[in-house]
C-alpha cells in the first residue's frame, strides 16, 4: 500500500506544480479584454485549459494519497471529506473537459450557440456546483489533515487560504491577479501535501 500511496503522493505534488505554472505563466496570457468567443477559440486559451485538465486529473488522483496517509487517524470525518474531495475533483476533471473538447468547439463552430449555452441557467449551476464541491472537498480534507498531523501544518493551511484568497482576491480590483496569487498559495500547499503522501 505505501507504494501506492507514494504514487498518489508524486500525482498530487505535479498537480500543486502544474497549477502554480498554469497560473503565473499561462493564465496572464488569456485575452481578457475580448469577447468570449474570441477566448474559446484561442490557442493559448486551448493550452491552459488542457493544463488545467491535466492537473484536475492529478488532483483527483492525488486526493487518494491524501487519504490514505492518514486514514487511521480522522475516523469519519476523514472519511467524509475524501468523499466529497472525489466527487469535487471528478467533477472538475469534466469541466476542464467540456471546455477543452466541447465548448471550444462550440465556440468554433457555431458562435451563437456559445452564448444560448453561456446564458443557459442549468450550465452555469452545473459548472458552480462543480467548482463549489471541489472547493468544499479539499477544505474539508486539508481540515481532517490539520486533525491528523501527518503533514506540516502549513500545508494544509495553505490549501484552505488558497482556496479562500482565489476567491475573495479574485472579486477585487486584483481581479485576474488576485485569483492568481490565491491559486499559486493552493498549489504550494497541494505539493507541500503529495511531497508528505510520497514520504509515507
Amino acid at each position: 500500500m505505501s507504494s501506492a500511496i507514494r504514487i498518489f503522493g508524486i500525482a498530487l505534488l505535479l498537480g500543486g506544480g502544474l497549477m502554480i505554472l498554469l497560473n503565473v505563466f499561462l493564465t496572464p496570457l488569456l485575452p481578457t479584454d475580448q469577447s468570449e468567443m474570441v477566448l474559446r477559440t484561442s490557442t493559448i486559451y486551448f493550452w491552459r485549459l488542457s493544463a488545467a485538465g491535466v492537473a484536475a486529473l492529478l488532483l483527483l488522483l492525488g486526493c487518494f494519497g491524501v487519504f490514505f496517509a492518514q486514514r487511521k487517524v480522522v475516523g469519519v470525518f476523514g472519511d467524509v471529506a475524501f468523499l466529497i474531495a472525489f466527487v469535487g475533483n471528478s467533477l472538475m476533471v469534466c469541466v476542464e473537459w467540456s471546455n477543452v473538447f466541447v465548448l471550444r468547439a462550440v465556440a468554433q463552430s457555431s458562435p451563437e450557440a456559445l452564448g444560448v449555452l453561456d446564458k443557459s441557467t442549468i450550465m452555469t449551476i452545473g459548472f458552480a456546483s462543480a467548482a463549489g464541491l471541489f472547493a468544499l472537498g479539499w477544505i474539508l480534507l486539508a481540515a481532517s489533515a490539520i486533525k491528523s498531523r501527518v503533514f506540516p501544518l502549513w500545508a494544509p493551511i495553505a490549501v484552505i487560504s488558497g482556496l479562500i484568497l482565489t476567491a475573495v482576491l479574485g472579486a477585487t480590483p486584483l481581479g485576474l491577479n488576485g485569483a492568481i496569487i490565491g491559486n499559486v498559495v493552493f498549489g504550494l500547499g497541494i505539493m507541500a501535501m503529495g511531497w508528505g503522501s510520497a514520504k509515507v
